[in-house]
């Protein structure tokens, strides 16, 4: 009987209510039901005993650990450690997958292609391509890797304009939505009511995390804009329009009751309250972050966030509220509140461009025209301000059509959606991909015999005096790999030994060629290690290893 193919997911936990996570949970448990696959996830966040994995039916490895636990100072050692870096090689070596897949960011994954055990597994990456041009460093990782997914039609064009298209594109597997919890509810003007709106009122609203490349202010501004034309032209719906944020404060963002001030719309924005206590939600204007709830009369109902979100049925309702929903962002890697609420039926005018423009062509959204482009100091990227006069005319202009045409349209955008974000069409791309066996021809066998490598001192009694000679020459009789002498890590490091420095934010220190062959001779030594483990099936008595199989054998 042929053997199965072994596809590891490194992601975050597929029991998080997270953008990650859902996709992980989506995807596996649809892979999971063909019984084509053996299946194991690495999960971020995830812990050993987490008592959330009851409904994880594959092989699971937990990647963090409790604070109390010995090894949490070495967890926390370094950035990259949640996202997997520090167990990422002790699960390959006892799980042995022939494919390793990855939908999370650059810096959440880019540690895989480091690797010793690179050569034995296809790594399929799906990056969030949020904006152009991409780090060079990140399209030397993505030419690196054996395939790669995107998020959005526009995020692959970036890819392979960029890449001269060497990227080995692959499609696009967009998120879906749970089509049956995200949909169109009768008696919309009750669930206003039920969330403190009026009946008759017509609300334009957003749901997004407050944080810098959220534009809120630019949002206000343009609703604050939008009164003032309706007020000038006398029109009864001034006093019936209102915005709806479903968002976090305080945050790492902006200042939301600053903002409201300054623009006069204290009485005009409604906010999602979640209580922590008796879970119960309800919206209200601002007056202060944390309200007594309406429902059990306890002063623990706090603004929306990550740690006290609502459940997906509320969320359902909150969008159902909607009668325009706005996307404004300088940029995202995709947006998936437009998608849930097309899937309730919401028409979106979403800014035109990043992954945005997808929904534009997919969902007949809105396109918001762009005002200005900016290159942004952080990520050398090209961000955007969109025209808050196109906004505000699209919204007068879908204000004064007919009642049935505004049904018309909220039945278009539903009918988009089932078409472009459905879960079972994505899972099946994927399973499409993984059947395509003519891709999967790793470099290397599980069971090959071990290869060692020399260390540096070992050749290099006569080093070149040019450090471009050196460095090449320990590409080649060292590593023996000379095609890594062109990748982004080795032209890093060749830099800092060229220029004798090394720049950490605002911190300088001194560096030479003898810490560029520390640096190497760290890759060979991690090499030989990896080589002596795989070879020797060395067994690792960890507990997240052991949990993981006696989970997988019961």
């Amino acid at each position: 009987m042929k053997q199965k193919l072994k596809v590891l997911m490194c992601s975050e936990a597929s029991f998080i209510n997270s953008g990650f996570g859902n996709y992980t949970r989506e995807l596996l448990t649809r892979l999971h039901k063909t019984n084509k696959y053996e299946i194991a996830e690495f999960a971020s966040y995830g812990m050993v005993n987490d008592p959330r994995d009851r409904n994880i039916h594959w092989k699971y490895y937990a990647n963090a650990v409790r604070d109390n636990d010995p090894r949490a100072q070495e967890y926390s050692s370094r950035s990259d450690n949640q996202f997997g870096r520090w167990r990422f090689d002790k699960v390959l070596l006892d799980f042995r997958p022939n494919v390793v897949i990855d939908i999370r960011d650059y810096w959440m994954n880019h540690y895989q292609s480091q690797s010793p055990l690179r050569p034995f597994f296809n790594w399929v990456l799906m990056p969030t391509v949020d904006s152009a041009p991409q780090q060079e460093s990140w399209i030397d990782t993505f030419l690196h890797a054996d395939a790669v997914f995107t998020y959005s039609d526009w995020g692959a064009q970036i890819l392979q304009q960029q890449s001269n298209n060497k990227i080995n594109y692959v499609g696009t597997a967009s998120p879906g939505v749970d089509l049956e919890t995200f949909c169109m509810k009768p008696n919309r003007e009750l669930i206003k009511a039920k969330y403190g709106l009026p009946q008759d009122s017509f609300v334009i609203g957003s749901v997004m995390r407050n944080q810098k490349r959220k534009l809120i202010p630019e949002l206000l501004v343009a609703f604050r804009q939008l009164l003032n034309e309706l007020e000038n032209d006398n029109s009864p719906l001034a006093n019936k329009t209102y915005l709806y944020l479903h968002t976090s404060y305080p945050d790492a963002g902006w200042d939301i009751p600053e903002l409201l001030r300054q623009n006069r719309l204290l009485n005009k924005v409604y906010f999602s309250y979640h209580c922590s206590k008796c879970q119960s939600t309800h919206s209200e204007v601002y007056t202060h972050p944390c309200k007594v709830c309406k429902n059990c009369l306890e002063s623990t109902s706090r603004f929306t966030s990550v740690t006290n979100g609502v459940s997906n049925e509320t969320l359902s309702d909150i969008y159902n509220m909607l009668d325009i929903y706005v996307q404004y962002a300088i940029c995202e890697g995709f947006g998936m509140p437009q998608v849930e609420a097309g899937a309730c039926g919401v028409p979106i005018a979403t800014v035109n461009y990043s992954a945005m423009e997808d929904v534009v062509h997919k969902l007949n959204a809105h396109p918001v025209k762009i005002k200005s482009y900016f290159k942004e100091l952080e990520t050398k990227a090209i961000r955007v301000y969109p025209d808050n006069n196109d906004l505000v005319k699209f919204i007068l202009k879908f204000m004064r059509q007919t009642k049935s045409r505004q049904e018309e349209k909220r039945k278009e955008t539903r009918k988009l959606t089932e078409k472009h974000y459905n879960w079972d069409n994505i899972s099946k791309i994927w399973e499409t991909f993984l059947d395509s066996e003519m891709l999967f021809t790793a470099k290397r066998n599980w069971d090959d015999p071990p290869k060692y490598l020399q260390s540096i001192q070992q050749n290099m009694q006569n080093p070149p005096k040019d450090n471009f000679m050196s460095v090449y020459s320990v590409c080649s009789n060292n590593l023996g790999d000379p095609s890594f002498f062109g990748t982004s890590l080795c032209l890093d490091i060749l830099k800092d030994a060229d220029y004798g420095f090394v720049q950490n934010g605002m911190n300088f220190s001194g560096t030479d060629i003898s810490q560029t062959y520390k640096h190497l001779q760290i890759l060979i030594d991690n090499h030989n290690q990896a080589e002596y483990a795989r070879s020797s099936k060395m067994l690792f008595n960890e507990d997240f290893i052991e949990y993981s199989n006696i989970k997988s054998n019961t």
